[in-house]
């Protein structure tokens, strides 16, 4: 009959390069007509225009982008959040495109992306609404957070 009983384990500890974000330049929708509420404009990660409303963009939409850096051992997830509104244009989601991978939406998440190793490129779009009517020489600047963790 045994009165005691023993297991050893082992912890393991992997070590990743810190995350960090590089070259980072914001989106920029662009000079856009005059007009109602309620107005649909997507930019979407490529610096094309989309959107209901996109007959009435003008010019000057580049796409915005950054460069993530760390571990070429482990995997990232990527989401976008706080989506803040302002100047009477509030943000719907954040399309986005890592790397080699697919367009997709940043404001859903991407999991299980590949590591950034020295820098993998993260371009960003924004779709937005208008909350309301815009006249000659207004501007809005709305704003997100973007997040990058180990997985």
């Amino acid at each position: 009959v045994a009165y005691a009983a023993t297991q050893s384990f082992t912890a393991s500890i992997q070590f990743l390069t810190p995350l960090s974000f590089t070259a980072a330049t914001n989106p920029n929708m662009g000079n856009w007509n005059t007009g109602a509420s309620g107005r649909n404009f997507i930019l979407n990660s490529d610096g094309t225009i989309s959107g209901t409303n996109a007959a009435d963009y003008i010019n000057k939409a580049t796409a915005g982008s950054v460069n993530v850096v760390g571990s070429t051992a482990d995997t990232v997830d990527i989401i976008a959040n706080n989506f803040v509104a302002n100047g009477g244009v509030s943000i719907n989601d954040v399309p986005c495109k890592y790397g080699a991978a697919a367009a997709t939406s940043c404001g859903t998440g991407i999991t299980t992306a590949a590591a950034p190793g020295a820098g993998t490129a993260l371009l960003l779009g924004v779709d937005v609404n208008t909350t309301v009517a815009h006249t000659d020489g207004q501007t809005a600047t709305p704003g997100f957070d973007i997040v990058v963790s180990y997985n």
